[in-house]
């Protein structure tokens, strides 16, 4: 979960769908994240703390739809926001849509859908309820929505908290993983699981929950094992206290989740196979690791937990700062490495590799220092699993990355890993929700078989090529595709 420290009130009116592209003319791919069928996939860009309508912190989505050029298209886009037509409910203050986005084919009609929570919603007359809603895809991209009963509306409950899709069950209907605070026990956190099929009507599965492990709990999806289910990792603060805790391996089965190993702590999350061996590895960053004065920090540090046949491995782990050897950059207060991660094989070579982002991280040095710039390190994967050889780090001042850095950017705040290009290697999105004075921007940076990414076919955009305002929005807080 990302918690929000400070408000800014921004100033973007948004009425609705922006402009839909092109309708696709061939069957749909059934690709996650292709929102409109066209066999390329889009980028989903949360902005929860957008005005709409006059309403500050409203929230929207915007999404790039995949272009042939292979790269996210700002002109071929949806703005969703709850003033959309057919979405439900209407934009208000501090609403927060888009708290949490997620991107999977719930109604399987081949075109993959957009889940959108607002955990802040006012439900009823219940403040801070949360609530879920579902935006369609079809081919012409996304339109309309049903909202996901919150089986628990109460006074504070921020249903929506977190939020997952995968097939947990392995029934093959996607599933939805949503956390939300109840009102029993001395963690009245809770994990609902909320079967497959989804219909446009509000039908769904069978609905089952859990107590949840953790405070505030966020949640990430991924096969472990290697079987047809999707398992859950949660992560989040220990119970009546501000320190994290240790992340929770739930296995996917085909009665629904079972708990069982406990990892490392953090705050993010992601799950991809970094050896080739065809089970899901965890990798777990922790930018707020122990060590919250200058003298002893580490800065943050990332933790991998190697996927077996049974799940997470006891006894296969590493954990990485940047003071390891072969990692790039040295370790300092305030880098937040960790802040962000994402896993995909962005070479070809059938091993994932391990994005990082430290959006706290200074560059250069005095006097000359760029303040809170920051930096993505991506570390390769080989048959041995993880490894330091290799390792770049990307700032807005390496080869072909579009821009420049510059103090409190954030770059790295949040990363996706997702075959934008359908060229069979995953491509690295970024964001920095602060560039441009707090505008925000999203980078595309293909993968490439030798470099990790591309040095000439790399972009960057942000929310006034979408039509956008360019006042403080949170964009690219979430990202799915």
């Amino acid at each position: 979960m990302r918690i929000r420290t400070f408000l800014l009130t921004a100033s973007l009116t948004t009425t609705g769908l922006l402009a839909l592209p092109g309708t696709a003319t061939a069957a749909p791919s059934g690709l996650a994240g292709d929102f409109n069928g066209d066999g390329r996939r889009d980028v989903a860009i949360a902005a929860p703390a957008a005005t709409v309508g006059g309403k500050s912190w409203a929230g929207h989505v915007a999404v790039a739809y995949g272009s042939a050029s292979g790269s996210p298209d700002p002109a071929r886009r949806t703005v969703v926001s709850q003033n959309s037509p057919g979405v439900p409910g209407e934009a208000e203050k501090d609403d927060e849509f888009g708290h949490q986005i997620a991107a999977a084919d719930l109604n399987r009609d081949g075109y993959s859908d957009l889940v959108v929570t607002s955990s802040r919603e006012k439900v009823g007359s219940h403040p801070d309820s949360g609530t879920v809603v579902i935006v369609w895809g079809s081919s012409s991209g996304l339109s309309g929505g049903t909202t996901v009963d919150n089986p628990q509306p109460l006074h504070g409950s921020y249903f929506g908290l977190g939020l997952a899709a995968g097939d947990f069950t392995g029934d093959g209907k996607p599933d939805l993983a949503v956390s939300a605070q109840g009102d029993t026990g001395s963690n009245p956190f809770k994990i609902r699981l909320i079967r497959g099929p989804f219909t446009k009507s509000g039908s769904t599965g069978s609905l089952t929950s859990y107590a949840a492990p953790l405070e505030s709990p966020a949640l990430t999806a991924g096969r472990v094992n290697g079987d047809a289910k999707a398992d859950l990792v949660v992560t989040g603060r220990k119970t009546n206290s501000d320190h994290l805790g240790a992340a929770v391996h739930y296995k996917g089965t085909a009665s629904g989740l079972t708990k069982g190993a406990t990892l490392r702590a953090g705050t993010t999350a992601a799950i991809g196979d970094l050896d080739g061996d065809g089970y899901g590895d965890i990798a777990i960053g922790n930018p707020d690791e122990p060590g919250d004065e200058p003298s002893g920090s580490k800065g943050g540090e990332v933790s991998v937990v190697y996927g077996t046949s049974s799940g997470p491995s006891a006894t296969r782990r590493t954990t990485l700062t940047q003071s390891s050897a072969g990692v790039p950059g040295t370790s300092e207060y305030g880098d937040n490495f960790g802040a962000s991660v994402a896993v995909g094989d962005l070479d070809g070579d059938g091993h994932a590799e391990l994005a990082t982002g430290a959006p706290g991280e200074s560059l250069g040095s005095e006097p000359d220092v760029i303040m809170g710039a920051g930096s993505v390190t991506v570390l390769r994967g080989s048959t041995s699993g993880l490894r330091t050889t290799g390792a770049i780090t990307l700032t807005q001042d390496s080869p072909g990355v579009p821009g420049a850095s510059e103090s409190i950017d954030g770059f790295g705040a949040t990363l996706l890993a997702t075959d934008i290009g359908a060229d069979g290697r995953l491509d690295l999105t970024a964001t920095a929700s602060q560039e441009n004075d707090d505008a925000g921007a999203l980078w595309h940076l293909p993968g490439a078989a030798d470099s990790l990414y591309s040095t000439t076919s790399s972009t960057s955009f942000g929310p006034s090529k979408l039509g956008l305002s360019t006042k403080y929005s949170a964009f690219g807080w979430d990202l799915a595709g």
